[in-house]
């Protein structure tokens, strides 16, 4: 079983090494191949790990996990096409939406999947915030046999649509406001909670249409981020504070051109993007 991890980021990074702490063939594809020429360092809640993936890309993958940010997709997928096959399951792991059309005419089986990690990558070291992990993935044999032996809570899951959209509740609702007022979700829940609630009523109201039901989530949605740390940032709002590409545009935009309300929020922050 030859896995790949494209974009050791916080998600990939994260991944990667857990993958490699299990003994498995784990390579990473990284922007900079030298940036992992003293490996790959996390620090979890409870230890650190330092692994050593390979870096040269070689032959076909069994299993392909894409990581990277929505703007830096098409480069990514360009890369992998000489290392897979039919036979080969990518994974795309990115916030929102919009990113599985760009698969569509991949020579390989796509697998829908969403995880929730609250892990950032600071100073070329993965930080991984709190004990969560937990990864939904598309059910399917060879995905299985990829984890098989590694310590990490998994969902094989036959609802994956239902899922996604459950993360994407969350992530849109709380990376969108959160880059808006540039606050951390603690500080949004206890001032804004007015905008959180009508912002999830809206994504609920949008699911609907597309056939997914969420209702009884939006309590669970507020209860989840009431019990993350209070200066927690989404990585989008980290993105905006450091002046650098965003994911405005797959994780607000796709929603705005269905709703007023969030598109507010959306022009703001896609005129800050393209500043």
């Amino acid at each position: 079983m030859r896995i790949l991890v494209v974009g050791p980021g916080g998600v990939g990074g994260y991944l990667a090494a857990k993958f490699y702490e299990c003994n498995k063939d784990i390579t990473v594809l990284a922007r900079d191949e030298n940036s992992l020429n003293n490996g790959l360092k996390v620090i979890d809640v409870d230890k650190e790990i330092v692994a050593y993936p390979k870096t040269l890309l070689k032959g076909v993958y069994d299993v392909v996990f894409v990581t990277t940010k929505y703007y830096d997709l098409d480069s990514a997928i360009e890369k992998i096409k000489p290392y897979i096959n039919s036979q080969t399951r990518v994974v795309p792991i990115l916030n929102g939406l919009a990113h599985f059309e760009k698969f569509k005419d991949l020579d390989a089986k796509i697998l829908k999947a969403c995880i929730y990690i609250l892990s950032n990558k600071e100073g070329g070291v993965i930080r991984k915030k709190t004990p969560l992990f937990y990864l939904c993935v598309e059910n399917d044999d060879k995905i299985k046999q990829a984890f098989s032996g590694c310590e990490l809570k998994i969902k094989y899951s036959d609802e994956i649509e239902k899922d996604i959209w459950k993360k994407y509740l969350f992530i849109s609702t709380f990376a969108t406001i959160q880059s808006f007022y540039q606050k951390p979700t603690g500080w949004v829940l206890e001032n804004r909670l007015d905008e959180v609630e009508k912002f999830i009523d809206e994504v609920i109201r949008i699911a609907k249409i597309e056939g997914i039901d969420l209702s009884g989530e939006k309590e669970k949605v507020l209860k989840q981020a009431k019990n993350i740390p209070y200066e927690s940032k989404m990585s989008m709002q980290i993105d905006f504070e450091n002046a650098n590409k965003t994911e405005v545009e797959s994780i607000t935009g796709y929603l705005a051109k269905k709703s007023e309300f969030i598109d507010k929020f959306y022009k703001e922050l896609n005129a800050k993007d393209n500043r």
